[in-house]
């Protein structure tokens, strides 16, 4: 479930950030830190819009070996209210949806995916995630802002996890012309990084067949 959890807080932040907006004026003045105010009109803006397709790279680091990092790439889909669809490309093909009910995983090609249920402990974490997609201040009562600033066109946001656990900080990066999410750094207290950087950002209606499993595929509860 570790590689579910990290996609699906990817996920989270996307579903709030990677929308376009127009950013409140004192965000327009290089390195003044937005007001709580100016946060929750932006939170207003990020929720208007019902779908969002992009493309992604993720580059993960190892402290043991920082100069050799993976990377892997592909796509992600998302719609309101609830329905989500990340499909890695390369290096392997490996694809996780979220059709509103059930989480489900499977590998493109195979006849049979699992399914974990998005009720009871097991997957809880699941739940609160789904939150955090259609719920900014979820998202707030995980992580704290410490920074929201703007560099000439990018917007900085930085996030520390009230409780702890193994991300020590999270560092988001927006576009600040066309105002899409350029990157998300996951630092880890081990000092091993998760980077995504996203690109080709469209709000164009996405075909319901993106959040089922292939037909003929037998899908078995994950235990």
């Amino acid at each position: 479930m570790q590689k579910i959890r990290a996609v699906l807080f990817i996920i989270a932040v996307l579903g709030i950030t990677q929308l376009p907006v127009k950013v409140a004026r004192a965000a327009s003045l290089a390195g003044e830190t937005l007001s709580t105010e100016e946060l929750r009109e932006l939170q207003s803006k990020l929720n208007s819009r019902q779908n969002l397709s992009v493309n992604f790279i993720q580059i993960r680091t190892s402290s043991l070996r920082p100069q050799k990092p993976s990377k892997s790439s592909g796509k992600a889909r998302f719609t309101k209210p609830a329905k989500f669809r990340w499909e890695m490309e390369t290096p392997q093909a490996d694809v996780l949806i979220f059709n509103g009910t059930d989480l489900l995983s499977f590998k493109p090609g195979e006849k049979t995916g699992s399914r974990f249920k998005t009720e009871g402990e097991r997957s809880k974490e699941v739940k609160e995630v789904i939150d955090f997609v259609l719920d900014f201040d979820a998202l707030m009562k995980r992580y704290r802002l410490v920074e929201s600033i703007r560099l000439d066109q990018t917007i900085q946001l930085k996030l520390k996890p009230k409780v702890a656990g193994p991300v020590s900080d999270i560092n988001i990066s927006v576009d600040g012309k066309d105002y899409f999410v350029k990157t998300v750094k996951m630092i880890f207290h081990n000092k091993n990084t998760s980077e995504f950087q996203f690109f080709d950002p469209s709000s164009g209606s996405i075909d319901p067949v993106a959040f089922s499993v292939p037909s003929g595929m037998k899908v078995v509860d994950a235990i």
